[in-house]
């Protein structure tokens, strides 16, 4: 499967943090199509694997998991009270939602009074969650509870993938379904029947919107030497300076991370590799947590050499992400030839020692 057709379907796969089921079943489903043996952890982790006994362990590893919204109160009128996770409230009134139930997706928009009726008093105010409702149409609460609609039940804005000009795209839960589809994509630029000296672990994780709970996890249980996460990054964008996101943009390549959280023989030998092999590449300076599932992944066990790559994005946790699928192959080809170059490595404990 084409890296981009593998994004449409994740992306159209509703993985809201804690419930990743439906994406999960698109990664393994992939895996398994090219010959990967799969496994799924205790938290929903899917791991795929490509194991060379007593050799290296390099982990790639992506998070699956989308915000989201869930049910709290459904009140007498049939309306859907709700909570969210990531979303920017002031995103949200009049957005067409989908709530996934056992029963089937019942759809449905976020409703708030109208500006036309507001007070004078009331026309500055931020509207917050506690103020919108979601309206399906139903008449009463019993019409709700019986489409199986209950508190708990989770959903997402109306999942969209659409190509725009230039090679960009938009969606949602591009953060980080982009990563993952380059995490797989990865494969595509090996033959790995001739890998032999290291051990690879494709993962994609859970729960990273809630603390990358899933890439601790996974990263304990493997107990990688070397792991690479990919996410997304802010990119320039309306209303936002160069300066503010490192002049990072659409279309450059991939954001390859500095700081603390990044052991930096790794640095420098991802940027030696986008040069080498002339895949577009940005810097991305992070002087301190980098918030993605690298800074839980570098600090597990006794430590991990931890790198980040990630992936320019526009108006991140909005209903509608945009990106450059260019940017995501380029972090294909940088994982694919940095396994290439740890395959070939004599001595990769010498080269990674301070």
């Amino acid at each position: 499967m084409r890296l981009d057709e593998l994004l449409e379907k994740l992306v159209m796969a509703p993985s809201i943090t804690g419930f990743e089921t439906e994406a999960r079943k698109v990664v393994m489903e992939e895996l398994k199509s090219l010959g990967i043996e799969v496994e799924v952890d205790i938290i929903g982790n899917v791991i795929g694997k490509v194991k060379r006994k007593d050799k290296p362990k390099i982990m790639l590893v992506a998070h699956m998991d989308q915000i989201g919204i869930m049910v709290t109160y459904i009140d007498e009128k049939g309306y859907i009270h709700f909570t969210a996770r990531g979303y920017d409230p002031r995103i949200l009134y009049g957005q067409r939602v989908v709530l996934y139930t056992k029963k089937g997706a019942i759809y449905g928009v976020i409703a708030t009074k109208p500006p036309h009726l507001l007070k004078p008093e009331e026309r500055n105010k931020v509207v917050t969650i506690d103020d919108m409702v979601i309206d399906i149409g139903a008449n009463n609460k019993e019409e709700v509870e019986e489409l199986g609609i209950r508190s708990g039940v989770v959903g997402t804005i109306s999942p969209i993938y659409r190509k725009l000009v230039n090679d960009r795209v938009l969606g949602i839960g591009l953060d980080d379904k982009a990563g993952v589809a380059s995490i797989v994509g990865t494969l595509a630029y090996l033959n790995i029947e001739e890998i032999e000296n290291v051990s690879i672990y494709l993962v994609a994780s859970t729960q990273e919107e809630v603390g990358a709970r899933g890439a601790r996890i996974s990263a304990y249980n493997i107990a990688p030497d070397i792991a690479i996460a990919v996410d997304v990054t802010f990119a320039v964008s309306p209303g936002i300076e160069p300066k503010q996101v490192s002049g990072i943009e659409l279309g450059k390549g991939v954001a390859i991370g500095i700081g603390p959280n990044f052991h930096p023989k790794l640095v420098d030998l991802m940027i030696r590799i986008c040069k080498e092999k002339k895949i577009p590449f940005q810097i991305e300076p992070i002087l301190g947590p980098s918030g993605t599932d690298a800074w839980v992944i570098q600090v597990t066990r006794g430590g991990v050499i931890t790198g980040l790559a990630s992936i320019p994005l526009r108006y991140m946790h909005s209903a509608g992400e945009v990106l450059s699928l260019r940017d995501v192959e380029s972090v294909a080809k940088l994982l694919a030839e940095l396994i290439l170059e740890l395959d070939t490595m004599k001595d990769w404990k010498e080269f990674f020692k301070f």
